[in-house]
């Protein structure tokens, strides 16, 4: 069995559309908040251990041999905290880097748990955030970084509407970063430390920086500096302190309106457990509500988790209850399987809705609902292609979403990376119906894809997908063991006209399909020498909304499809 660490995004997905389908559900309609820890971020930024050994080298190396040196003093205080043994203390040796102490990895493990008064550790008279700011080197250490898969699916989730609450306990600006290379500007996030900034402009998504805001603290030090959240006296201070009582307010609020999913926190802070018992004391949530209310990312819960559960379900549930509480919270799968498998099952249920809509008298609720296992097909080929590198997985479904959506509704194909483009700015059960997406062409291309991943499926041909950066990709690439073909969606006639305008293809490409959701008309009278090619094979033209609205049966219109693009 696949652990958290271990297991695939595909494995992710059977998880979701398995035992913890109620939860995959009830997030892609927007019921879940997002509560962030320091684990979505430990591949970007320097995590706790990195933090902790930092702090350590810090003081040993301004450490002097004299018995008052403030950094000598600080350091011994450290250590002492991680409770080292004999053996230990003698492999210690403050003449040489920390790195080199053979016990530093079984130090650092026990001062995990105690990163907040390792920080709290006061180095003479300085202040009391020197540990943070000078030693760790704060402006340097959360300047700017790449983000990761993590951010760049929650980017993605935000501008698709599913996320519309985000609560996190970590300083840096990855998330940020995520919005600005998916080509959105940062505000898409209303970001807000103390709560005041809630009364801003309309964002994608709330941002509550709970714990403080690296890239604001570095920019306006007077201001937000001291509302960098690190030492033990002030988490147990930001739970009584004016300047953090709307945030409070606000957090409290979205725990009690909001089911919780938790990735790559460890809830071992005290303010966050006395947030969830505050909401479970306001007869809050049951154990018992579907989908379940409070979620880990975690392959095993630990006891902070547990305490989570506990102030939040009431002491005497959960003691007779908990191996059930604690099994239905608990989904074993980190940060970066898990946000891509619930961006892959955002983006196909968003699709199977569109598909529903298409105008298809004859198709009944079986065949809209083989169309659907189609689409779905396609998801889980996503997966298991991008496996091995999710970094650029995520890249991929941004930069091969986008370029899809701008040659369908917009006739657009540009070269390099295009903005990402959402499907719908709503959760997939408020698009059902909706009258607006009739114009955008987008349920027949989403039909068309079911189509195609059947097909996939029945091995007819293998759906893949080429260079989403360069102008002359397709949506797809078909490939058969006779040939293969770049498939283009356009809404309607003159989409296709501007997509040759822009060079995606032209009337002399024999590898090109176009599936047009309206009418197409003849494109010899728009390109006189299309009639002059001598008999030569150019892109293949289907007009996808007739064919579905004409056709007889699903069977009908698979043989009529795969007969048109004939691959």
């Amino acid at each position: 069995m696949p652990t958290a660490l271990t297991i695939s995004v595909k494995e992710t997905l059977d998880l979701l559309d398995g035992s913890f389908l109620g939860v995959s559900r009830g997030f892609v309609e927007g019921q879940y908040a997002l509560w962030l820890g320091s684990g979505i971020s430990r591949d970007r930024v320097i995590g706790l251990d990195g933090v902790l050994a930092k702090l350590i080298e810090f003081l040993r190396a301004n450490a002097t041999a004299d018995a008052d040196c403030a950094y000598r003093k600080a350091l011994e205080e450290v250590v002492s905290m991680a409770k080292p043994s004999p053996e230990e203390n003698a492999a210690i040796d403050f003449s040489q880097p920390a790195i080199n102490w053979p016990c530093l990895p079984s130090l650092l493990t026990r001062l995990w748990k105690q990163y907040a008064d390792v920080l709290s550790v006061e180095v003479g008279t300085e202040k009391l955030d020197y540990l943070l700011w000078v030693g760790l080197d704060f402006s340097s250490t959360f300047a700017s970084q790449d983000p990761d898969a993590e951010h760049l699916a929650i980017g993605m989730l935000a501008l698709e509407g599913v996320i519309t609450d985000l609560a996190t306990a970590n300083w840096d600006g990855l998330l940020e970063a995520g919005m600005r290379e998916l080509g959105w500007d940062e505000k898409f996030y209303r970001i807000t430390v103390t709560g005041q900034d809630l009364r801003g402009p309309a964002a994608a998504a709330v941002l509550y920086k709970f714990h403080g805001c690296a890239l604001r603290a570095i920019e306006h030090e007077d201001d937000y500096r001291p509302l960098l959240i690190a030492r033990a006296a002030q988490i147990t201070g930001w739970m009584s302190n004016g300047t953090f009582r709307v945030v409070r307010d606000q957090l409290r609020a979205l725990a009690q309106r909001s089911r919780t999913l938790m990735i790559g926190m460890s809830a071992q802070d005290k303010n966050i457990q006395h947030l969830f018992g505050q909401v479970g004391a306001q007869q809050g949530w049951k154990w018992t509500d579907q989908p379940t209310p409070i979620v880990f990312s975690a392959q095993e819960l630990g006891t902070d988790q547990k305490d989570v559960l506990n102030v939040a379900y009431g002491q005497e549930v959960y003691e007779h209850n908990r191996i059930a509480i604690c099994e239905a919270a608990c989904l074993p799968a980190y940060g970066k399987p898990l946000l891509l498998g619930l961006l892959l099952t955002a983006l196909a249920a968003k699709l199977q809705t569109l598909a529903s809509d298409v105008h298809a008298p004859a198709l009944d609720a079986a065949a809209h609902q083989a169309i659907a296992s189609g689409i779905k097909r396609l998801r889980d080929r996503v997966a298991e292609a991008g496996n091995g590198d999710r970094l650029d997985l995520a890249k991929r479904i941004a930069a091969g979403l986008a370029r899809g959506r701008f040659q369908v509704e917009n006739g657009v194909s540009l070269p390099g990376t295009l903005p990402y483009f959402p499907i719908d700015s709503r959760p997939p059960h408020q698009m059902k119906g909706m009258p607006r997406t009739v114009a955008t062409g987008l349920r027949e291309a989403a039909a068309a894809l079911g189509l195609i991943g059947l097909a996939d499926l029945a091995v007819e041909w293998t759906a893949s997908v080429d260079d989403p950066t360069d102008s002359r990709s397709g949506a797809l690439r078909l490939t058969s063991s006779n040939a293969t073909a770049r498939v283009f969606f356009a809404a309607n006639d003159e989409n296709i006209t501007s997509l040759m305008d822009y060079g995606a293809f032209d009337e002399d490409d024999p590898d090109v399909v176009v599936i047009c959701s309206r009418k197409v008309s003849d494109r010899q009278q728009r390109s006189p020498k299309a009639r002059l090619r001598g008999g030569k094979v150019g892109p293949r033209y289907l007009a996808f909304g007739p064919m579905a609205a004409d056709a007889g049966s699903l069977a009908d219109l698979q043989y009529n499809f795969r007969s048109e693009i004939s691959v």
